[in-house]
């Protein structure tokens, strides 16, 4: 059989030396990969490298057609998955020509005749009308673009996934008819996961490290091989991010120095999420007992430039904290783990329940770095997000000619980006952020577009584990975010509410400081009455102490009474509550707040007063009508009396389940007794 021997810009015999001297500089056991790939370059003919994710797949392979001379305008590059389309595909529609047919921009697909090597990511994530016109053109070389013939010039296309290729084929004839046109299939995983591997791994990044140095890889790989478990192993990927962050806190400190401490900030790491055993106490079991004090040295560090942001690195953690610490509450991780993010600088995924003021930390610490609002970009993401609108919309003034973006009104020209809710967005947008994130370089057209953007910020209300299971384009994206923190308190009891809104009101009087106890109180009991899962977020709470505060205002009280708290029934998160609030809130009132009980009895009584003579004056009406008129008005009076009566005798109970011991509380209890007694007297007095 002919073989094209001249695609290539070396020898057929330079191949395997070439491949190997590429992958061995980064990688380790990719010996095998690494004559595979040069199998399928030398016959050539197309591969499927699958096996889990983090193992540097596709990375291997653009080091090795890199080392054999291929240039970044000779591969291309395309992700698959659940939203991928035949469109998308073949180019997206030509525009030229669809008042004609409808054709393709195929110099926009693998099929452009600059391209040598084609690299397909998750291909087997796609649905049917995907993979099955490609198995075709993957087969005869050749795409009908309406009446015309494209030819397929990509002599090897290599395709990357993150699943087992035996667990899906079976029952799917799109996947298995594909799978065909790779003549060759390799696994990628490391033989073993312990110690020596990752400390080989990390010699490969720092080679001349120092005696420290060498001495921080050998405890790091020991905590790593240490977490692994059954269900639970560290990818190369989690590893060398382990190894960066937990670098950085020694710069981080200002000396240099890697403590125990420093260790913990593993769990910062993308996908240390779904570790389910004590992991502080797993890190602390591998290190050695005793002070650990490494004094790194600039050959142990993979980054040393200075100042990649507008603060200087130095400053950083001290911004950050400031900024934060001032104005929110159990900020601490946050705090670390944006500075990580700032330092580094990379990508950070923030999640958790809603209302813990998550995209609000972010923007109070970017203002602080020296951002002004016009300088970071913010956008929503959702089920409605598109690809149009994620790359800025159409370029109109090139509809007629091209489907074109006009990217300056994207994400990729800002140096910061925070995307907020991105779990909720379709397959279709997220798979092509999960490109550029990966190359940083957006093809608009024909036309490469840089991203600028040296720190990502996606922040969601959602539990990414969960999506991760069902979605493998999330499952992709959430791999570009290195760092990753849920963010929520770690108690909501009386006094993390009173901490809070001391920090939203510093400068309080001591009769409000007493109020924002009760109310405190209040939330907390609500949250330990309520079903498990449920609390009363920051954001709720804050939201439902200024509608009492208000309501005080608004009715022209000096006191707050039990009408003024329950108006957090109407602040969002609260309309689920399926108990009767106002019970809770009385009994929790019984323990922890009694002024207020005691400024509503004051203010019911006062109220009742004012019935009382309202009853009275029916009762004078009365007395000018005549037969049955004067009979119902008579009747309705009474009636209100019952009412008022027994309105009396509640107000007496409430009282008497009053029990104080403050000197002052039992002077003011006194006096309401006294003061109901008194309407009651009144009441009898006139029946």
């Amino acid at each position: 059989m002919a073989v094209d021997s001249k695609w290539l810009p070396i020898s057929r015999a330079e191949i395997l030396p070439k491949v190997l001297e590429g992958l061995q500089q980064r990688f380790i056991y990719s010996d095998e990969i690494g004559d595979v790939l040069s199998a399928a370059l030398y016959e050539p003919c197309n591969l499927l490298l699958w096996g889990p994710g983090g193992h540097g797949k596709s990375d291997m392979v653009l080091a090795a057609l890199r080392a054999i001379g291929l240039t970044d305008d000779e591969i291309f590059i395309q992700s698959f998955g659940e939203g991928m389309s035949e469109d998308r595909l073949w180019g997206g529609p030509d525009m030229a020509s669809l008042d004609t047919c409808v054709r393709y921009d195929t110099s926009r697909s693998f099929l452009a005749p600059q391209y040598k090597v084609v690299i397909f990511e998750e291909l087997f994530d796609a649905p049917a009308q995907a993979l099955l016109p490609l198995k075709d053109v993957l087969t005869r070389r050749v795409f009908m673009n309406g009446p015309d013939r494209v030819p397929m010039h990509a002599k090897v296309v290599i395709a990357c996934t993150n699943k087992d290729p035996r667990d899906f084929v079976e029952g799917n004839d799109a996947v298995q008819a594909l799978m065909e046109r790779f003549l060759l299939q390799k696994e990628v995983r490391w033989p073993q996961y312990e110690e020596k591997n990752y400390r080989e791994l990390f010699a490969k990044v720092h080679p001349n490290a120092s005696a420290a140095g060498y001495e921080f890889q050998r405890l790091l790989s020991r905590v790593i091989a240490g977490l692994n478990e059954e269900a639970f192993t560290m990818s190369p990927r989690m590893a060398l991010q382990s190894l960066e962050v937990v670098a950085n806190c020694a710069r981080i400190r200002g000396d240099n120095l890697i403590t125990a401490d420093a260790f913990q900030s593993i769990r910062f790491v993308q996908g240390m999420q779904s570790y389910t055993a004590d992991l502080s106490r797993k890190i602390e079991k591998q290190l050695p007992s005793g002070a650990i004090k490494l004094k790194l040295e600039a050959s142990d560090l993979r980054d040393a430039s200075e100042d990649p942001l507008r603060t200087p690195r130095a400053e950083i953690p001290t911004v950050i904290s400031k900024s934060l610490k001032s104005r929110y509450i159990h900020c601490d991780e946050i705090i670390q783990v944006l500075t990580h993010a700032f330092y580094q600088p990379c990508n950070v995924l923030l999640w958790g329940p809603g209302g813990h003021g998550k995209s609000d930390m972010v923007m109070t610490a970017l203002r602080k770095l020296g951002y002004g609002e016009e300088e970071i970009f913010l956008q929503s993401f959702g089920e409605g997000m598109s690809e149009d609108r994620l790359w800025g919309g159409p370029d109109i003034s090139k509809l007629d000619e091209c489907l074109e973006y006009d990217t300056d009104r994207s994400f990729l020209p800002y140096e910061m980006v925070v995307l907020e809710e991105i779990l909720d967005a379709s397959s279709q947008a997220l798979l092509p952020l999960k490109d550029v994130l990966t190359r940083r370089t957006f093809m608009n057209g024909s036309r490469p577009v840089p991203m600028k953007s040296k720190v990502i910020i996606a922040c969601t209300n959602k539990d990414p584990r969960e999506f991760a299971k069902d979605s493998d384009a999330i499952k992709a994206l959430l791999e570009r975010f290195p760092l990753q923190l849920e963010v929520r308190w770690p108690s909501y009891v009386q006094s993390d509410y009173e901490a809070l809104f001391a920090k939203s009101q510093p400068d309080a009087s001591s009769d409000k400081r007493k109020l924002q106890r009760i109310y405190a109180h209040v939330i907390a009991s609500l949250n330990d009455e309520r079903e498990a899962g449920f609390k009363v977020s920051p954001r709720i709470a804050l939201g439902g102490l200024r509608l009492a505060v208000n309501s005080v205002g608004r009715h022209g009280r000096k006191r707050m009474i039990v009408e003024d708290i329950l108006t957090i029934r109407n602040v969002q998160g609260m309309e689920s509550y399926k108990r009767d609030v106002e019970s809770l809130i009385r009994s929790a009132l019984l323990e922890g707040g009694i002024e207020v009980l005691l400024s509503d009895i004051d203010e019911r009584a006062i109220k009742l007063r004012g019935e009382m003579d309202a009853i009275n004056a029916k009762f004078d009406a009365a007395r000018t009508f005549e037969g049955e008129a004067r009979s119902e008005m008579n009747d309705l009076a009474i009636e209100a009396m019952i009412e008022l009566i027994s309105s009396v005798d509640r107000l007496r109970m409430e009282l008497v389940q009053i029990v104080v011991t403050d000197p002052k509380l039992i002077q003011w209890k006194k006096l309401s007794e006294k003061n109901v007694e008194e309407l009651a007297d009144e009441i009898e007095a006139g029946t």
